[in-house]
């Protein structure tokens, strides 16, 4: 597991955002996998996870764009890493903590594991930032 295996799998997350396609999107997570949105709610598998966002991507996310850029990246265990990924959210509908149609930015948590050779999210837990203060980014690398 090394930072190019991490930056693939954001691309591949990025794109299959950009695409709206939530099965690809879906395929990036473990069949067991944990997803904590922004606001909070907890989906339990897979499944549910390409349900939900299947369903946002038909209404308020279907004409959005995600940016992606990987912050961070360290590797925790064998084949076990955890990994920081800021992102831009653009061309969405009424979404967010502040219910807003403005660009929203976040920082967003994975624990990933390899599985089948490939990275998987097995955790992933979703955040806005609401006010940047200093420091609060976290560091490159």
């Amino acid at each position: 597991m090394n930072q190019d295996d991490a930056t693939a799998l954001v691309d591949e997350i990025e794109a299959a955002w950009n695409s709206h396609d939530m099965s690809r999107f879906a395929a990036c997570f473990a069949a067991d996998a944990d997803f904590v949105n922004v606001a909070g709610a907890w989906w339990h598998g897979r499944k549910e996870i390409e349900e939900r966002h299947a369903a946002s991507h038909a209404g308020r996310f279907k004409n959005s764009t995600m940016s992606l850029e990987l912050a961070a990246f360290k590797e925790v265990g064998p084949e076990i890493g955890v990994m920081h990924v800021r992102w831009q959210l653009d061309g969405h509908g009424e979404s967010g903590p502040r219910r807003t149609t403005e660009t929203r930015r976040g920082i967003w948590s994975w624990t990933v594991s390899r599985h089948d050779g490939e990275l998987e999210i097995v955790s992933s837990h979703n955040t806005d930032v609401l006010s940047p203060s200093p420091g609060s980014a976290p560091r490159s690398g």
